[in-house]
């Protein structure tokens, strides 16, 4: 894929060691274009056999003549080979016979010319690494996973192209995603932003399905920062939940939650076409805040209920609360004088440096935190 549609200007900013990346648009070509012929698009590959994981590999065998996915637990791999499902992450979902499970990445990733990585957003660097050798030159990297990487905030993307130098492209693919229902085909809205227009135009061909709609953007910053702060935001709403503030309370917070996510993206670049055009990526934020099936949304609300942030991650039995892994970004943008009252009292809260009342206090003081700022 090229990228002579796009000029990409790079440049650096010492702004807590965040790297902004400018792009000039050129000429753009339409998402119908005949030169977009999916035909040609034989394989791809999936790095990561969870239930995000298992779900887009069965949206792709529907546009794919070959999906192969990695898994690192071999039981998954004997489950699908055996009953053609993964009865570990996703029980109850027939898998496509085009789709391949397996734990040899360089099988996985032979031929293929787009690689999704549903990969957690700690491991995605250490993942990319290893694997990079076996990637095909020119291959498209579509990152499916949400956050920000602790320390160095990185954005996927970021960690993709610098780990993957022989890719076409990198980026991700965003929206509100509950596995089951993207997996037994009920309607879905996605977003895919990757740094070239073209093969951002290209994935969203490869994704999209009669009811798994995906629309290209050019906005990699607002996709993925937009995906990684919603989290936090989901912690705020569960957080009424377990102060029984009661729906018109929750709602506000989402909605200040929501501002400052754009106010927090826009510092960093993003574009406000994709907040306020672009359904998914609100969608995402609500499909997080209201879901009980949400670690983030419940973590919040084991918080609102008093329990300590041990207690709280104790009860998740091991799965990932993104919310808490992504919070102290919100220290990163302390410096950059981006003003989030809501994302800060719970960093604040989570850190044990003010209790559930002042946080309370705080989050309801929102508005005009924000307006003296």
């Amino acid at each position: 894929m090229s990228r002579s549609d796009w000029r990409i200007l790079q440049y650096s900013a010492r702004c807590s060691r965040i790297r902004f990346i400018g792009i000039l648009p050129c000429a753009r070509i339409p998402f119908d274009s005949p030169i977009f012929d999916m035909k040609t698009f034989k394989k791809t590959a999936v790095i990561g056999a969870g239930a995000w994981g298992t779900a887009l590999s069965i949206i792709l065998s529907k546009n794919f003549g070959e999906v192969s996915v990695w898994a690192r637990e071999g039981e998954i791999v004997d489950s699908v080979a055996a009953s053609r499902e993964n009865s570990v992450f996703l029980p109850g979902v027939k898998i496509p016979e085009n789709v391949e499970f397996s734990g040899d990445a360089r099988r996985v990733l032979q031929g293929a010319q787009m690689v999704v990585w549903v990969v957690p957003i700690k491991y995605l660097s250490s993942a990319a690494e290893a694997f990079a050798p076996h990637v095909e030159e020119g291959a498209i990297m579509v990152n499916a996973g949400k956050g920000i990487e602790v320390g160095t905030w990185r954005r996927p993307s970021e960690i993709l192209e610098a780990a993957v130098k022989q890719a076409s492209s990198v980026g991700s693919i965003m929206g509100p995603n509950i596995a089951y229902e993207v997996a037994q085909d009920r309607y879905a809205e996605d977003i895919v932003a990757l740094t070239s227009h073209s093969d951002s135009v290209l994935a969203a061909r490869a994704f999209s399905t009669p009811s798994f709609i995906v629309r290209p953007s050019d906005d990699v910053v607002g996709v993925e920062i937009g995906a990684a702060l919603k989290n936090i935001v989901a912690l705020a709403a569960g957080f009424c939940d377990g102060m029984d503030l009661g729906a018109n309370t929750k709602a506000i917070v989402m909605a200040r939650g929501f501002q400052e996510i754009y106010r927090a993206a826009a510092s960093l670049g993003a574009w406000s076409d994709s907040f306020v055009k672009e359904s998914a990526i609100l969608g995402d934020v609500l499909t997080t805040c209201i879901s009980p099936d949400s670690r983030n949304r419940t973590t919040g609300e084991h918080l609102g209920r008093g329990l300590s942030v041990p207690e709280a991650l104790k009860l998740l039995k091991g799965r990932v609360c993104a919310g808490l892994e992504t919070i102290q970004i919100c220290r990163m943008f302390e410096k950059l004088n981006v003003k989030l009252p809501i994302m800060t009292a719970l960093c604040d809260l989570s850190e044990g440096k003010i209790n559930r009342q002042e946080c309370l206090a705080r989050i309801l003081g929102a508005r005009e935190a924000a307006a003296d700022a």
